[in-house]
């Protein structure tokens, strides 16, 4: 016999709203793995101790870590789930019979409370993953992601006209496209000069949707205005240990002191891609005592295009000349100072008279070399990259950085700034904000796999056992 169900509202329910969410639920480990009250000391600087109370501020970070969970990015659409999903209701503390939070006090929030809040809840998820074991500072993979900015090419107007502007959107980009045009050229010569239009576009121009984006460009992938997130991944548990987001047109390897800087542990290795094989960065990790296993982005210490080895030439500190194979002295002629290094340039008619002319292909110019300051750093770095265990780091670099932002991109909305605006410094404390949650969320993950990973078959056990290890109450933090 076929059934047939037929609904009739009842006027009394003998209803648990707790019952209905399984007991394997992610969110159910995440509330027993991590205690989020230090929330309310982080924000209680900005609330009044006078005046209606507000929503807990617990419930908001809740809420904004769930659409950052499921991957969620309309606050709008955040708040409609939170009001059907009876295991959202149960995280956050409601009933069924409760009006969840309207989508609207999330962004007020993040406006009151600035990115300086969530950098300090960032910090304060890692210290707990620091406590569980899951920080131990051996290697740092260090990498950057392009973030696509909520605004369009058409937004595009010169710095100069951003008050008063003389032409159209839709004007000023074909003017840019037409007075820049890319000719058939080879490869190399067509990505240089790609790079010089982007550095002249970001320097001139500007969009009135978001000011601090930057415009980017790479191959097969068209221009767009975008940001760049800058993270470090501890190779343990791959937990990432600093964040930072930048304009896209940022070069990664100026950012990368500032990501060893905020490590919680002192790493012993940092590795990269070449990008950041740069001599300043070798120095800066050879003064910190950090081995460098990032690949040498220029050549030596010594750059000549002769047909002498570099080790020829002496270097005389205190006249600060080079001598070349055949005594002749190499006088200073350049210096670049974002580089750090020196050009050595030999007089030209002493050159044509050089009996090794003929094993010298220094040109009818001369012969001159390049001398970087810090080539003590450079050589310790060169010596390094050399052994075995060094390019076995090296090669699983892709298996850090580049597995998080998939993970970032794919699952917790990082592929494009959730957020626009006219406001210069709210739009890149938004973003940030974004990337700061995302890294949150990603950590907090590791550290509820962490806890829950079958050691026994007894959940109870594992999470006993490592409150005992850490002494401390389960995750209270003061």
């Amino acid at each position: 016999m076929m059934g047939i169900k037929v609904y009739q509202e009842k006027m009394f329910y003998n209803f648990s709203l707790s019952e209905r969410v399984p007991q394997d639920h992610f969110l159910r480990k995440v509330a027993k793995v991590v205690n989020l009250s230090f929330v309310r000391k982080l924000v209680k600087p900005y609330y009044s101790y006078t005046g209606q109370p507000s929503i807990d501020p617990l419930v908001l970070f809740k809420m904004m870590l769930i659409g950052y969970f499921y991957g969620i990015t309309s606050e709008r659409r955040l708040a409609e789930e939170i009001f059907l999903n009876m295991a959202y209701m149960w995280y956050l503390g409601y009933d069924l019979d409760e009006s969840t939070p309207n989508h609207s006090v999330i962004s007020k929030a993040r406006a009151r409370y600035g990115k300086e809040v969530f950098e300090q809840f960032f910090q304060k998820v890692l210290g707990l993953c620091i406590e569980a074991g899951l920080v131990g500072g051996e290697k740092v993979f260090v990498d950057s992601t392009i973030i696509k900015a909520n605004a369009s090419l058409k937004s595009i107007v010169p710095r100069q006209d951003l008050v008063e502007p003389k032409f159209s959107p839709k004007e000023y980009v074909d003017r840019v496209f037409s007075e820049n045009p890319v000719e058939e050229e080879s490869q190399e010569n067509t990505e240089g000069l790609k790079r010089r239009q982007r550095g002249k576009a970001n320097k001139g121009l500007v969009s009135t949707t978001d000011p601090d984006a930057s415009v980017y460009q790479r191959p097969g992938v068209p221009y767009q205005l975008a940001y760049k997130e800058h993270v470090a991944v501890d190779s343990k548990a791959r937990v990432i240990t600093a964040v930072k987001v930048t304009p896209a047109a940022v070069t990664d390897d100026r950012v990368l002191p500032d990501l060893i800087h905020h490590q919680p542990v002192k790493p012993k290795e940092v590795c990269a891609d070449k990008i950041y094989g740069s001599v300043d960065i070798y120095a800066h990790l050879f003064d910190r005592e950090i081995l460098p296993s990032i690949p040498r982005r220029s050549t030596g210490g010594w750059r000549y295009t002769g047909g002498f080895p570099t080790d020829k030439f002496v270097y005389d500190r205190e006249h600060d000349v080079c001598i070349c194979p055949e005594n002749q002295i190499l006088k200073r002629k350049g210096r670049s100072y974002r580089w750090h290094w020196t050009v050595y340039k030999a007089e030209k008619k002493k050159c044509k008279a050089c009996k090794l002319k003929s094993q010298c292909t220094g040109g009818e110019a001369g012969c001159s070399v390049i001398r970087y300051d810090r080539r003590d750093a450079l050589d310790f770095a060169l010596a390094h990259l050399k052994t075995e265990k060094t390019k076995a780091t090296i090669k699983q670099r892709k298996t850090y950085p580049e597995t998080i932002f998939g993970e970032a991109k794919n699952y917790h909305g990082l592929t494009r700034a959730i957020c626009r605006g006219l406001d210069k410094v709210r739009m890149h404390q938004e973003i940030t904000i974004q990337a700061l949650l995302t890294s949150a969320v990603q950590n907090i993950k590791r550290l509820v796999k962490h806890c829950y990973t079958p050691i026994t078959n007894s959940v109870s056990f594992v999470l006993e056992q490592f409150y005992l290890r850490v002494a401390i109450p389960p995750f209270q933090v003061t």
